[in-house]
């Protein structure tokens, strides 16, 4: 294991020595059976094991982008106890001496061999993943979402408030009704959206420019360039290719006249929107364009059989046009702090000394 370091822990049947470091080829199947433990039980390993290896090869991923962590029985590297993934992320900073770029990391699938949980695993794991982000990977923040953010907290990562609109009640006689009202828009093909995401790129750039930012704030948000937007694109195709035997052929939609657009991905049991763009300097978009955009996401997740479809941190203008659709084609929709899920950041070296602020806050910037 590259990067390892040995310890002792207290196991079920006494003193155990164990290992930490960054995980070996050899060792992908063992991460890959406790990853569908804890989160998709029905989800072969061995698919998980062809996930990941299909990821390998997206930009995002590519000279070392994502790598397993793991800890492992010394004397038998084969079995995985602990493990989690870091995946690179380009982060744009406005603190109140300038505006630059800052590489950074994701952490993600976070778990615990069931035999061997509540003996301090994942505080041994996330000790070292931290000191691996300060020192080796020179990471200037990182970024997680959890169920269990006071956990974190002790480890220096800061709990950022969040929200989650979720729609509902996609019946089988769902049919998104008469948009004579609303505005036009249209589907996406994938060879639009690495250009749509550049001018995203720009157009946060340049509203960072025009941030008023105190000496004690700072502002930040992962950058929604086409690596990180086409990554969980990728992400989502795989496992509806495997399940279905066939990939999404649509991950988004626009209207072209108020150059409004937003995109999707496919998870395991919903269809989640991942970033919603509205132009620059015109408000937060208009709730009828917003709800013609949504209206076109609703279909695609019945096209699929998904039973909902989420949204993070939805503006007031897209909860508006949420509500607009809702009463249009009777679906529900419930928006609540996200009990899962839940935003963390931590700056190098654990400094907890301004106060951030994240923009962007969408399903985009996550695993």
């Amino acid at each position: 294991m590259l990067h390892s370091l040995s310890a002792t822990i207290n196991g079920p049947s006494g003193p155990l020595n164990v290992v930490f470091g960054e995980g070996t080829p050899e060792q992908r199947l063992s991460c890959c059976e406790v990853i569908v433990a804890a989160f998709a039980p029905s989800f072969p390993a061995s698919a998980c094991v062809e996930h990941e290896e299909y990821l390998s090869r997206h930009p995002l991923s590519l000279n070392k982008g994502t790598r397993f962590w793991c800890i492992s029985i010394a004397d038998n590297p084969g079995t995985i106890l602990a493990l989690c993934k870091t995946i690179r992320r380009r982060f744009l900073v406005r603190d109140s001496e300038s505006i630059h770029e800052e590489d950074g990391y994701c952490i993600g699938t976070v778990a615990t061999h069931p035999h061997y949980r509540r003996l301090g695993l994942a505080t041994l794991l996330i000790k070292h993943v931290a000191e691996w982000l300060d020192g080796p990977a020179d990471a200037a923040a990182s970024m997680l979402y959890t169920s269990v953010g006071d956990f974190y907290v002790g480890h220096g990562w800061q709990m950022i408030s969040s929200i989650i609109s979720n729609i509902t009640n996609l019946s089988g006689d769902f049919h998104s009704g008469n948009r004579a009202d609303l505005p036009s828009t249209r589907l996406l093909t994938n060879e639009e959206i690495p250009a749509l995401c550049m001018r995203d790129v720009a157009d946060l750039n340049e509203s960072f420019k025009k941030l008023s930012v105190r000496p004690d704030e700072v502002h930040l948000a992962v950058l929604p360039s086409p690596e990180m937007v086409t990554w969980l694109h990728e992400w989502g195709d795989f496992l509806n290719n495997k399940r279905g035997g066939e990939a999404p052929y649509a991950h988004g939609a626009i209207c072209e006249a108020a150059d409004t657009w937003i995109y999707w991905h496919h998870g395991f049991q919903h269809l989640a929107i991942s970033r919603v763009r509205t132009p620059p300097g015109v408000g937060l978009g208009s709730p009828e364009v917003l709800a013609s955009l949504l209206l076109d996401a609703l279909e695609e997740a019945h096209r699929w059989k998904f039973p909902k479809v989420v949204v993070w941190e939805p503006s007031p203008e897209l909860i508006s046009a949420m509500n607009l659709i809702s009463k249009k084609v009777s679906v529900e929709v419930e928006t609540k702090p996200r009990p899962n899920s839940i935003t963390s950041l931590r700056w190098k070296g654990s400094d907890e000394t301004k106060k951030t602020t994240i923009h962007l806050n969408e399903v985009y910037a996550s695993c």
